[in-house]
């Protein structure tokens, strides 16, 4: 074998290049196979979590991207967390139907400024139920054929607002043991009792809801209840009387309301201020004031069935 000039082999020189060579291809395959692997792993998406299902307890803010159709053996969907915000999505929780179970469509139980919003609850035994629950927020949801529609039940300091409460068996929205709520804009219609304040509810405010087809009462207070506002509320076509506080309850506000073409007495009310209330086309008398009664006066009343069309506060036509 021949020799450089140096005295070295040629073919040993060309056999170590070629291996050094090679080495360093290798390696840098290597490095970028190793990059490459690192930037897929690093760009694959995380896995979204789970959908809710029938049952579930909501601890963080959820927005459902689905229906859910349940079968009444459990609660829809439960929130098990302060502050946390339901949003349905537009979306419809439903159950096997108001009297099939008793169960909930969605149940906040002793927790702090929860809220439900945008969608509908159907086919519970209560579409929502708040239970001792304080400062929650329930807004823009239908609540549709079920046995009672919005309930709240002990607690208080809720928002009740701008929902369509709907062909409910019993109330369509009741507050019970419940204190300072605001329940106000809903359309609440073809349910047995429209918006009940019970059970020795306090200091509730009731205002700017119509409430329209309801079979027993459209608005009423009764059962030790005090501090009732009903005000800028419309009744109508409902079978029985529209608006009424009962002999046992006291301290109430009944103002600005409108109660049209009911079966019954238009406005029927003990214990209250009675102030600039229009009652016109009812079944029995416009307005009748009893109890430790206070006539704020611009009641206005025509067209009722009985006569006179006021009593215990002056009318005049409206």
């Amino acid at each position: 074998m021949g020799t450089d000039g140096g005295g070295r082999q040629a073919g040993g020189q060309g056999k170590g290049t070629i291996m050094s060579a090679l080495a360093r291809r290798l390696a840098a395959a290597s490095t970028v196979f190793a990059v490459s692997l690192a930037t897929v792993l690093v760009a694959a998406p995380a896995h979204a979590a789970d959908p809710p299902m029938c049952g579930d307890t909501i601890m963080t803010d959820t927005v459902l991207t689905a229906d859910l159709v349940c079968d009444g053996s459990t609660d829809g969907l439960i929130i098990g967390a302060a502050g946390v915000t339901l949003d349905l999505g537009g979306h419809t929780i439903s159950g096997p139907g108001a009297y099939a179970t008793p169960r909930a469509g969605v149940r906040v139980a002793q927790l702090s400024g929860v809220t439900v919003t945008r969608g509908t609850v159907s086919g519970f035994q209560s579409g929502v139920v708040l239970d001792e629950a304080w400062g929650a927020s329930v807004t823009k949801l239908a609540v549709v054929g079920n046995d009672q529609g919005i309930n709240l039940a002990g607690g208080g300091g809720h928002r009740v607002a701008q929902n369509t409460v709907s062909d409910n068996g019993r109330d369509g929205i009741r507050l019970g043991l419940s204190a300072r709520n605001t329940v106000t804009q809903n359309t609440v219609d073809g349910n047995v009792w429209g918006i009940t304040v019970a059970n020795g509810s306090s200091a509730n405010v009731v205002s700017r809801n119509a409430v329209t087809g309801s079979e027993a009462v459209g608005l009423s207070s009764f059962d030790r209840t005090t501090g009732t506002v009903f005000s800028q509320n419309t009744v109508a076509g409902g079978w029985g009387e529209g608006i009424v506080t009962s002999d046992d309850t006291t301290s109430n506000t009944v103002s600005q309301n409108k109660s049209i073409a009911n079966g019954g007495t238009g406005i029927r009310v003990a214990n209250a201020l009675v102030v600039k209330n229009t009652a016109t086309d009812n079944g029995g008398q416009g307005i009748v004031a009893s109890g430790v009664s206070s006539d704020g006066g611009g009641n206005k009343a025509a067209g009722n069935l009985l006569s006179p069309q006021c009593s215990g506060v002056v009318c005049s036509i409206p």
